[in-house]
């Protein structure tokens, strides 16, 4: 184990000192990885609970969780098959995703059925990837359209003001 050490005359008296164990720091815990609210609340919480298995080292499980956000992701887009890579395919083929993103699915597929059925562990960093691309997609699939939607509708309220401000009372 690391030897650990602190400079107790550089902390102010009364400071909250963080506790670590094994060389892993446990206070404050580490937030998980989120999404946006703008992405349906099903799919969000899949997605923070891979993340909270991939934050504790559980990395076949956080594969197996991505894995399922995004069968909920091709579920809330009306995605058709009978399996996962189908309801990809379908998606891609439809216009409703671009090639890139079926292929970031796909990537989040692999992780999970490898790590579900073949018992693969992937690296730390193989399934930071996949929880990123899974971000991504969100961004594309969810947020992109809600920022416009908000913004179209400031700029319909902006113009519906300066309207009635013009006809005067």
């Amino acid at each position: 184990m690391a030897e650990i050490v602190t400079y107790a005359d550089e902390i102010p008296e009364g400071a909250q000192v963080p506790e670590v164990v094994e060389g892993r720091l446990t206070w404050p815990a580490k937030s998980p990885r989120e999404l946006s609210t703008d992405v349906p609340e099903k799919i969000r919480g899949l997605f923070v609970e891979s993340s909270r298995a991939e934050d504790v080292g559980a990395y076949r499980l956080a594969g197996a969780g991505y894995r399922a956000t995004v069968e909920e992701i091709c579920k809330d887009q009306g995605a058709q098959g009978n399996n996962l890579f189908a309801k990809i395919k379908d998606l891609g083929t439809r216009g409703v995703i671009a090639q890139d993103l079926a292929d970031a699915f796909d990537e989040a597929r692999y992780l999970g059925n490898d790590s579900l059925h073949d018992g693969l562990a992937y690296a730390p960093d193989e399934v930071a990837d996949v929880a990123e691309l899974i971000q991504e997609a969100t961004e594309v699939l969810y947020v992109q359209p809600a920022d416009r939607a908000r913004m179209r509708q400031a700029r319909s309220t902006r113009r519906a003001a300066h309207k009635a401000a013009q006809q005067g009372p």
